[in-house]
């Protein structure tokens, strides 16, 4: 069995950050001891004086494009080693495939090309949609950790869920405890104001905001959370974006209600003067809003509202993101998963005092615990998967999309050129180094499924 012991630095845990050695012994983090405990020869001794360890970010939200005909934005050998360099040693990917995580046929198939080529650990959402509402159990049963479905218009192969199938599948869900999860936006107000602004000549790119505004994704949101509450249903909104829906969340969850909260970087590191500056490179929907939102957005963090960080890492080719000509009818979305845990270090960390321990439980514990991977999961505990990042705080650097390990390789990328303070020097998967300093360490196919843990739900 491999022995290491992680001398010098500092260990962020669920409740403090202390200054310990962590033992790791195979793949499981075994004990932490004093600084200067000695152990035996059998202990390889990792120095990171002067580093931070965190947990492995889980990111909740990611599209591989893998398996599709559009593998080619991004697949699982390279965004898998992208995720790596950035720190996330678990990736939990939407269902969004061809074909879809709708059945055992859409699981199987993308379980198959995961587990050939990722070089981190991986788990998967199934699909929430009208033709898949009754497949849910049997979802469960492969592992799958919750179920995707958008209020918002979709695309033909994985349709919107309207309301009936909706509380259909909210009902399935909650007879074994499932976690429903949508995208939330009105959906005919939402394609309405894009449409209309898209008619409009010389619009700038951040009206976006108000071509689907802030009341569209808090109808919506209100909406999901009536239909939770009447079937006993668990909900997780992803990618919140707006402090109403934030306060509104706080208020339902004071009552009881079973909700969680996702947000993304780019809604607190950027505002949508961006979109006028990198233009349909930075458009998402829900869209990113305004300074004021931003700034009010954090204090949701702060305060334990906002559950999870997922980045929605789902990057276009350049020329996808340009072809329509009119900035409103272009593709939303965009790859930075590999910028995420940095920048949020960077503003969040340094320039707002957010403590490590709120930084590693909304990307790990929290999405740990909601997900059903914790215990194994999600923390530096003795017990949990050795997946461990080597942080140095102080290290300052510019992100360049044009050196990042993904895929699609882009000086349009919305973190080129960003000035970051903190950086992943090493990720471990269970008990390998997989990263170290911009070289993947790990063959592709180290990276094993992570199935949801029915006996912590």
């Amino acid at each position: 069995m491999d022995k290491k012991i992680f001398r010098g630095g500092k260990v962020v845990l669920p409740d403090r950050v202390l200054e310990a050695s962590l033992v790791v012994e195979g793949e499981k983090i075994a004990g932490l001891l004093h600084p200067g405990t000695e152990l035996g020869a059998e202990y390889e001794v990792i120095d990171v004086a002067g580093k931070v360890l965190m947990p492995g970010v889980i990111d909740s939200h990611v599209h591989m494009w893998d398996p599709s005909p559009q593998n080619y934005r991004e697949d699982w050998k390279c965004g898998s080693q992208c995720a790596a360099s950035g720190g996330i040693t678990t990736i939990i990917d939407m269902p969004l495939s061809v074909p879809p995580v709708v059945d055992e046929r859409g699981f199987q198939i993308k379980y198959e090309v995961a587990d050939r080529n990722s070089c981190v650990d991986f788990a998967f959402w199934g699909g929430l949609t009208p033709g898949c509402v009754g497949n849910l159990k049997e979802l469960d049963r492969m592992g799958c950790v919750a179920y995707k479905g958008f209020m918002s218009f979709a695309n033909p192969d994985y349709p919107q869920i309207t309301d009936g199938y909706l509380v259909q599948g909210m009902r399935n869900a909650a007879e074994f405890d499932g976690l429903i999860g949508v995208h939330a936006e009105n959906a005919e107000a939402a394609e309405f104001g894009t449409q209309d602004m898209a008619r409009r000549q010389g619009a700038p790119c951040s009206m976006h905001d108000e071509a689907r505004p802030w009341w569209v994704e808090l109808e919506a949101i209100q909406r999901a959370v009536l239909f939770a509450r009447a079937t006993d249903a668990r909900l997780y909104i992803c990618h919140m974006t707006i402090v109403e829906g934030a306060e509104f969340l706080k208020r339902e969850r004071s009552r009881g209600t079973k909700v969680y909260v996702e947000t993304c970087p780019h809604y607190l590191l950027f505002d949508k003067e961006i979109m006028n500056e990198k233009r349909s490179y930075a458009k998402c929907n829900p869209p990113i809003r305004s300074r004021e939102n931003v700034e009010k957005l954090w204090d949701y963090v702060f305060d334990g509202t906002i559950d999870v960080l997922g980045s929605d890492h789902g990057p276009y080719s350049d020329e996808e993101k340009i072809k329509n000509g009119n900035f409103f009818l272009e593709y939303s979305g965009f790859g930075g998963f590999d910028a995420m845990l940095a920048g949020m270090i960077t503003e969040g960390v340094h320039r707002r005092g957010l403590p490590l321990t709120t930084l590693a439980a909304i990307t790990a514990g929290n999405t740990a615990r909601i997900m059903g991977l914790a215990p194994v999961k999600g923390s530096l505990l003795p017990g949990a998967d050795a997946d461990v990042l080597v942080v140095d705080l102080n290290e300052e650097w510019i992100f360049d999309g044009e050196k990042s390990l993904s895929k699609m390789k882009t000086p349009n990328n919305l973190y080129h050129g960003r000035k970051m303070k903190g950086r992943v020097k090493q990720t471990w998967v269970r008990g390998r180094l997989v990263y170290e300093d911009g070289v993947i360490l790990a063959p592709a196919g180290y990276g094993r499924y992570v199935p949801k843990n029915h006996a912590a739900s």
